[in-house]
């Protein structure tokens, strides 16, 4: 979940020396359970406790009845034991990380002095999102998902948050949504006085959009731009095939790319 948070003083004195402005929002690391810290010892303690006694059952199976029946315990026993260990509740270190989204930019504190900070004006973000699905009998159903945006700084340098932090539902499109509104405008000004935006495959100008293996399609063959299924996808107006389509995860600044190219097609 987001908190007020109180960012330590490494992280305070670098977001004041790249102009951040204001903190809005402190995203935590996602916890399979929500544990105090006053209760974390415990915590461990009962988790252990548990999978000993699951690998313990698992044992006496294979030894006194059937090798077949202990392989489901001790596989489970095996995968909590991997879950613990990459758990923010059993490892402190990991349950201090922090994402902090400032007004002008984002911070990414992963501990021991590890920080990572791009300006919202300055930032490259692709992202990706993987849905898996359940298809029983031609119906689909969502099952799990997971997350992992890559952000970009002028430098080269560049930093994976994934869906360990909490509630990426919310974070991911207010970091898109915080660099629609730092970059779009100057995008989109530029693009008018004839320069070329390029976005991973796909090219903007004021004639059209360009794709690398299609050559350029004029805005007024444009028929829609979407995004659906990890796609994005340029349909031309009298076509049924999608005219050009690309992986989400290949365009950078998506948000910034679909509002240009809106702006475009509707002027």
């Amino acid at each position: 979940m987001s908190v007020a948070g109180s960012p330590s003083p490494e992280v305070t004195r670098l977001a004041l020396r790249n102009g951040f402005g204001r903190l809005e929002r402190t995203f935590l690391p996602r916890k399979e359970v929500n544990v105090k810290e006053e209760n974390r010892r415990l915590f461990m303690a009962a988790a252990v406790s548990a999978i000993a006694i699951l690998a313990t059952g698992g044992v006496l199976l294979w030894i006194f009845v059937s090798w077949a029946l202990a392989l489901f315990p001790l596989w489970v026993a095996v995968l909590a034991i991997g879950a613990l260990f990459n758990s923010p509740n059993f490892r402190k270190k990991l349950g201090s990380h922090r994402l902090y989204l400032f007004e002008e930019g984002l911070l990414l504190d992963t501990g021991a002095g590890r920080l990572f900070a791009v300006r919202w004006d300055q930032a490259v973000h692709y992202q990706e999102t993987v849905q898996e699905v359940i298809n029983y009998k031609g119906t689909k159903t969502p099952f799990k998902s997971a997350h992992t945006s890559t952000l970009v700084a002028p430098d080269g340098t560049s930093v994976q948050i994934s869906d360990f932090f909490a509630d990426y539902g919310t974070w991911v499109p207010l970091i898109a949504e915080a660099i629609a509104r730092a970059q779009a405008q100057r995008v989109w000004e530029a693009v008018r006085d004839g320069q070329k935006a390029a976005y991973g495959p796909f090219e903007l100008d004021a004639g059209g959009i360009a794709d690398k293996r299609r050559g350029t399609l004029p805005w007024s063959a444009v028929e829609a731009i979407d995004v659906r299924e990890g796609l994005v996808v340029v349909r031309e107006h009298g076509q049924v095939r999608a005219w050009a389509q690309a992986q989400v995860k290949t365009v950078p600044n998506l948000l910034v790319f679909l509002t240009v190219a809106s702006n475009l097609q509707g002027g």
